[in-house]
């Protein structure tokens, strides 16, 4: 395999297989995503998808292949040397993942300060940026009890574009909401998108998502990338195994 990667591609894949237990969950993963573009990973569940996201931020390690995240292939890293990828990327969890006992500004301050930014000053305008970015200006003192589902992601959100990362990794983003919640959180990764020019990578299964973020779409089947290019060749594209997860069809005529 080659040894490098071209600097306009922000991730690169190259024959990823994951096994857990006894099964193989990827068999051999494909896929490149270029700087600056959101790239929607597809697919049914149980496919991957959620996997192979970990393996961007090195939370799991594949079994055989090649991860390259902005220049550094990452497999071969130790949990230190992760550090420095984990501030270039950063992860929204399905369940936003904010601490209970510290209110909006202290989930934000926390990885800041884990970074070893001292200035209290800094912290609070940075906290407040990210908040403004994601429509929640004023809310650093509300505890997360108090958030709504939709409130819970913009926070998660906001504290993954605190550190200003360059990647940015969308774990279902709007599992859990209701549509219109779900259509303002897809709206605000394509708006992020560009005022950051980040790279997203999002994984999920809503069609909705998918045709309002994207850029380009990767569909997993059998643990291989099936499918890789853009939303309007994805529409055109008649294979009953896409069309069908298009259109939500089981596939059984019994």
């Amino acid at each position: 395999m080659a040894n490098e990667v071209p600097a306009t591609r922000m991730i690169s894949i190259r024959q990823m297989t994951k096994t857990l237990g006894t099964q193989q969950v990827l068999r051999g993963v494909d896929l490149e995503i270029e700087r600056g573009e959101t790239c929607v990973i597809l697919g049914r569940s149980g496919c991957g998808k959620s996997v192979l996201l970990k393996h961007l931020i090195g939370l799991f390690q594949p079994t055989s292949g090649e991860v390259w995240v902005d220049g550094d292939e990452i497999t071969k890293l130790r949990e230190r040397q992760l550090g420095g990828i984990r501030k270039k990327v950063g992860m929204l969890f399905q369940g936003a993942a904010l601490f209970d006992s510290m209110n909006v500004e202290e989930n934000l301050a926390f990885p800041l300060r884990e970074a070893g930014v001292k200035s209290e000053a800094e912290i609070r305008d940075r906290v407040a940026e990210a908040l403004e970015m994601v429509d929640l200006a004023g809310e650093q003192k509300k505890m997360p009890e108090k958030l709504s589902g939709g409130m819970r992601k913009r926070v998660g959100l906001a504290r993954t574009i605190v550190g200003r990362p360059a990647c940015l990794l969308y774990d279902e983003p709007t599992t859990g909401l209701d549509p219109i919640a779900s259509d303002s959180i897809n709206h605000l990764i394509r708006r992020l998108q560009k005022r950051l020019q980040v790279t997203s990578v999002v994984v999920t299964h809503d069609m909705r998502t998918a045709f309002t973020t994207a850029d380009r779409v990767a569909f997993l089947h059998e643990g291989r990338t099936y499918f890789h290019g853009t939303v309007d060749v994805l529409k055109k594209v008649a294979d009953p195994i896409i069309t069908d997860f298009i259109e939500g069809r089981s596939g059984d005529v019994s």
